[in-house]
C-alpha cells in the first residue's frame, strides 16, 4: 500500500499521491473505460454535455469490466482511504468517471461540495472535521494526464475569507489566492476532503478518463 501522510492530510485537505494504479494495470483499465463509456453512451457524448460523467458506473460493469471495481478495492485506493479515515470497515460509496467534452467548454466555478439537504450548516461541518476527522474521502484517479483540478490547501477547515469571497463574487471561475493546481500524471491520484474550496479548471476535448469516486464507514450513517 502506499505510504500517506494522515498529519498533511488533515492540515491541507488533500494530498497527491504517485503511481495509484500500478503500471501494469493502467492500460487494461483504459480498455475497461471505454467499454464503460460506449455503454453509458453509446450513440457518442452530447455536444451540449458541458462536463461528461458517467455517474454509477457500477451500472456498465461485467466481466470484461470487473478489474474497473477491483481497482476500486485495492490497497492503494480502500486501503488508503481506509487509513486516512482511520476507519478500518471503510467501503467504496460511489463510483464514477469523469470524461472529455467533444467540444472545449473552459472553466466551471469554484465550490465546495457541500448539500443544504444532506450536510450540517458548514461552520458545524467544518469543526467537525476539525474534531473528529472526515467522515468521507474523495478521489479523482486520472487514466490520462489530468490538470484540471485546482484546490486551496487547508480551506477544508475554515470559511472563505475575505479576499477569497470578493474574488468569487467578481469571477468564479479564475484561480483564487493560494490555489494550487494538481498536476497528474497518467495512474496518479488525489484524495481529498469534499468541503475544501475546489475548482474544475478546463474541460476541453483533451482525452480525460479519470475515475472519480468515494469512500466512507457506513456507520457513519
Amino acid at each position: 500500500m502506499i505510504e500517506v501522510d494522515t498529519r498533511k492530510f488533515m492540515a491541507e485537505g488533500y494530498l497527491i499521491l504517485r503511481q495509484v494504479i500500478p503500471p501494469e494495470m493502467l492500460q487494461p483499465l483504459r480498455q475497461s473505460a471505454e467499454k464503460a463509456l460506449y455503454r453509458r453512451w453509446p450513440q457518442g457524448i452530447s455536444a451540449d454535455t458541458f462536463q461528461p460523467m458517467i455517474h454509477g458506473l457500477e451500472r456498465y460493469i461485467d466481466a470484461d469490466t470487473a478489474n474497473l471495481v477491483e481497482f476500486c478495492l485495492h490497497e492503494n485506493t480502500l486501503g488508503v482511504s481506509s487509513e486516512l479515515l482511520a476507519m478500518p470497515h471503510a467501503a467504496n460509496t460511489e463510483m464514477m468517471m469523469m470524461c472529455s467534452p467533444v467540444s472545449d467548454r473552459g472553466p466551471a466555478a469554484w465550490h465546495r461540495d457541500i448539500h443544504p439537504f444532506d450536510t450540517a450548516p458548514l461552520q458545524g461541518y467544518l469543526d467537525d472535521i476539525a474534531e473528529n476527522g472526515p467522515r468521507y474521502v474523495q478521489w479523482n484517479i486520472p487514466l490520462y494526464d489530468d490538470d484540471v483540478l485546482w484546490v486551496v490547501p487547508g480551506s477544508h477547515l475554515r470559511l472563505n475569507t475575505e479576499e477569497e469571497q470578493r474574488q468569487l463574487n467578481q469571477d468564479p471561475r479564475v484561480p483564487l489566492p493560494a490555489a494550487v493546481q494538481t498536476h497528474l500524471e497518467a495512474g496518479d491520484g488525489v484524495v481529498y476532503i469534499t468541503p475544501i474550496l475546489h475548482w474544475g479548471s478546463n474541460y476541453s476535448v483533451r482525452m480525460r478518463r479519470t475515475l472519480h469516486g468515494g469512500y466512507c464507514n457506513f456507520t457513519a450513517y
